[in-house]
């Protein structure tokens, strides 16, 4: 009975050893197909994010039908759904989905790094994708390569924006005879007056604006991941170990204390915070200046401003601040936004078709004189989607609102073009490009990017990003209340127990090797 039990043991561990092979495999197991004839171009899958819109809307838009006319390729678009995404695309995974190419978020991607779930398309792309390999920047290319091998292909955000400013009405501003303020004793005057004009707080800003960059630039914060010297030693860190952090939440705590700040600010929503500064029951409102256009639509729905002025810009209505300063002899600095919206890659088990993949891609790159295949991709047809002014460059035209997905579709792009094109859709709505040409005014010379919006997929801090990123968050609004007393017990959690000591290890490990 007993040699019986090792007997059925050992099947059992044999079972279970071929059914994990099977269910997952290893990469090495699957190789590139070099010998195509690119002449055959072969129906493709594609598994993308969730779009908001039905499958047969993502299949059928004019992008779509652009695409495929523009690369021969036809292309079937799958999408994950809104909620459980990343388990979702895991399961995909496992169950060896016959996706030809799939599009990630920086995070999915790490994972299947990690998991060894990707192709490496290194030789690839110096065969199939020429294009790609000479439009995408080499710092690009750094994002997507681990240990030296490329497994994505990055797409990288349409511009460097300064895009987080505090938001005023203009219109109280200029009944109360207020100028923009630059200092924080300024910002503190001018929310004073402005509380008692509407009777209760000034400044409201949703639930996920910890850091208020307008503000805290003011304490040398100006992003979340930068560098600072600390006893003369210079290192990245995360912006609650940054050396002034005590010195920023004391200032917001005073605001809130004082009564400037709205008290539900721990709990807004964005529309909360819209809703409230277009009913003057706020006066300034920290938000992404991609809020904007809800800001102007919104002003007209209530009546505050007519159809005509919705289509102009609001200067007499909305004014912008960029960041403050420490005093009126300070340096402006305040965070630049970049880094890459998704990254291609290929499940390791279609690596066959690769060659196939690559060609879609770099076809869409493809902007000459004489192949303007990404600009009819992102703009669409001149006189039709847009038109081109010496002046000020690409301008949307009627039509142009038939483009508004065409992000959606790109798998990487031609970085020197991108925001070129780009800017046509901020001109879509007058005021929002008000605001993006007055916050960009010298962005070179002011913008502060944070450093890893640009790092390759690192373990210990993709694996513990979340978490210290949400104990941040709740801790700033309870000491924004309660004040900083209990700092020091929050910070040893946030570097312990949350992980960001070792994140931060981690992070400067990659920084210091890469910046020599």
């Amino acid at each position: 009975m007993k040699k019986l039990s090792i007997i059925l043991a050992v099947v059992m561990c044999v079972a279970a050893l071929m059914s994990l092979v099977a269910c997952g495999g290893t990469s090495s197991e699957y190789e590139i197909n070099y010998d195509i004839d690119l002449g055959q171009k072969r129906d493709l899958s594609v598994l993308m994010p969730y779009s908001g819109y039905e499958i047969g809307t993502v299949n059928n838009s004019l992008t779509a039908q652009t695409i495929e006319r523009l690369t021969g390729y036809k292309t079937t678009y799958t999408q994950l759904p809104a909620a459980d995404a990343s388990k979702t695309l895991n399961n995909e995974l496992m169950d060896k989905r016959p996706y030809d190419a799939i599009k990630l978020t920086k995070d999915q991607f790490a994972d299947l790094v990690k998991d060894d779930m990707l192709v490496d398309l290194t030789d690839a792309l110096k065969k199939f994708a020429p294009d790609m390999l000479s439009e995408i920047s080499e710092e690009s290319w750094g994002v997507v390569t681990v240990n030296g091998k490329i497994y994505g292909i990055p797409e990288r955000a349409s511009s460097d924006n300064i895009e987080n400013p505090i938001v005023f009405n203009n219109d109280l501003m200029l009944q109360c005879n207020l100028e923009l303020p630059t200092t924080l004793d300024e910002f503190e005057n001018v929310l004073k007056v402005l509380t008692e004009k509407i009777g209760r707080p000034a400044l409201t800003f949703d639930r996920y604006t910890p850091l208020v960059y307008a503000i805290s630039a003011a304490f040398g914060i100006y992003t979340d991941w930068q560098e600072y010297t600390v006893d003369g030693t210079t290192q990245v860190l995360y912006y609650m170990n940054a050396p002034r952090y005590k010195d920023y939440v004391d200032y917001m705590h005073g605001l809130y204390s004082k009564g400037y700040i709205d008290m539900a600010v721990g709990t807004n929503k964005a529309s909360d915070c819209i809703n409230n500064f277009v009913n003057d029951n706020a006066a300034a409102y920290a938000c992404s200046l991609w809020t904007v256009p809800s800001i102007v639509n919104s002003m007209r729905s209530t009546g505050k401003i007519t159809e005509l002025e919705a289509g102009s810009t609001l200067d007499e209505y909305l004014t912008y601040l960029r960041a403050l300063k420490s005093d009126a002899n300070a340096v402006e600095k305040v965070y630049r936004s970049g880094g890459y919206s998704y990254i291609v890659g290929v499940p390791y088990y279609m690596a066959e078709n690769v060659g196939y993949v690559l060609d879609w891609m770099n076809s869409k790159i493809k902007d000459t004189d004489t192949e303007h295949n990404f600009r009819e991709i992102v703009l669409g047809t001149e006189n039709v989607h847009w038109t081109y002014s010496e002046a000020q460059g690409y301008l949307p035209a009627a039509n142009f609102s038939e483009k508004d997905d065409a992000s959606y579709y790109l798998t990487g792009t031609n970085e020197s073009k991108y925001t070129d094109y780009w800017k046509a859709r901020v001109r879509k709505q007058p005021e929002l490009f008000r605001a993006w040409s007055l916050l960009m005014t010298d962005a070179d010379a002011v913008g502060v990017h944070n450093i890893t919006d640009y790092t390759p997929p690192i373990a210990d801090y993709n694996a513990n990003r979340s978490a210290i990123e949400e104990y941040a968050q709740d801790q700033m609004y309870i000491m924004m209340k309660d004040g900083t007393g209990k700092l020091a017990e929050y910070l040893t959690k946030l570097n312990g127990q949350q992980c960001c000591a070792k994140a931060t290890e981690a992070v400067n490990a990659w920084y210091k090797a890469n910046n020599k």
